[in-house]
């Protein structure tokens, strides 16, 4: 998952860009971070999420980077959990072709 130590990894350069495409600052632009983190975390649908998203009065840039963020984070859980399930697969289907009948 993204943490906001993400963000520390950036260069000066592009987090300056960022910020100037954003037209807000450093402190604004980890809100933004966490509100999706927030939106993410709880369980709703798609519909609600993105009504979430486009209620909490960012500009459409604003909008468009915390649904970026909730796409991002979204897609890490789902391929974390696929991971998960085709590791249990491949355990159990060793386990089960290695016993004597």
């Amino acid at each position: 998952m993204i943490k906001l130590e993400d963000f520390d990894n950036l260069s000066k350069h592009e987090e300056g860009k960022l910020l100037h495409l954003l037209e807000c600052n450093k402190d604004e632009l980890i809100s933004l971070f966490e509100n999706a983190q927030e939106v993410v975390s709880s369980q709703n649908s798609l519909y609600e999420t993105l009504l979430k998203i486009l209620q909490q009065g960012n500009n459409v840039r604003e909008a468009a980077l915390v649904g970026i963020l909730c796409g991002k984070i979204l897609g890490f859980e789902e391929a974390k959990d696929k991971i998960e399930l085709d590791i249990k697969e491949k355990l159990f289907n060793a386990f089960k072709n290695n016993r004597p009948f």
